[in-house]
């Protein structure tokens, strides 16, 4: 896969592509970077092209003042048309896949969502405040210093604040299908907000993946791929 630049109004997204009709674009979780994605590259089907972003405030992106949700949704419809793409699957793990749910709440676009233990209905880390939230900052750091505390902090306040939360009226309102992959060992997001987000979605599948935690793309990839391509 090779590295490209795509300019937004809210800064510059850095993503990694591999060509291919139709597209499946995949956000990672926060602190994360896109090449997160790279154990599955390889065994998902090669028709499929597949481009994934580094999220604003991440990686090789640029780092705006003020990030949410709506803007990191927004900001990928941006790459979406300035790259004219015209057919492609959305998705990510955890807060990815809330980016991509918002995103779908907004446009209605994809030709399906694909969420692997996906953020966006649970208590996040700043809903219980404290040293929960400093705690968290530290770890992120540990596993990728490249991120900027700052920046997570940021992003963990707009979390919390309630906001941008999908709820079971935003979920009824997305109309495309969706596979929904969770760990059945999840520390960081239970296993029951899966079934809460399969229950409000109208087309989707549930599958649990056994022994599995938050990041199962990069734990049990293998398994991922053969449920992303039945789904496709």
């Amino acid at each position: 896969m090779n590295r490209f630049y795509v300019e937004t109004k809210n800064g510059k997204i850095s993503y990694l592509k591999r060509d291919g009709n139709p597209l499946i674009i995949m956000l990672h979780g926060l602190g994360g970077m896109g090449n997160n994605f790279m154990k599955i590259a390889s065994c998902i089907n090669p028709d499929y092209g597949l481009i994934f972003p580094d999220l604003l405030g991440h990686g090789n992106s640029e780092r705006p003042s003020d990030i949410t949700v709506k803007l990191q949704a927004e900001s990928i419809h941006e790459l979406i048309e300035n790259l004219d793409i015209k057919k492609y699957y959305i998705g990510g793990n955890s807060y990815g896949g809330w980016v991509s749910l918002y995103h779908e709440y907004m446009h209605n676009g994809a030709e399906g969502i694909i969420l692997i233990s996906s953020a966006g209905t649970n208590p996040t880390v700043s809903e219980y405040g404290g040293e929960n939230e400093k705690s968290f900052i530290e770890r992120v750091m540990r596993m990728n210093p490249s991120n900027n505390p700052q920046t997570l902090e940021n992003i963990l306040h707009n979390n919390g604040s309630g906001e941008y939360k999908i709820t079971e009226e935003m979920l009824s309102k997305i109309d495309c299908k969706a596979l929904i992959i969770w760990g059945e060992n999840d520390p960081i997001i239970p296993i029951e907000y899966g079934r809460f987000i399969n229950k409000g979605l109208k087309n989707s599948e549930f599958h649990i993946i056994k022994g599995g935690g938050h990041i199962t793309q990069v734990t049990h990839p293998e398994r991922v791929c053969s449920l992303v391509n039945n789904f496709l």
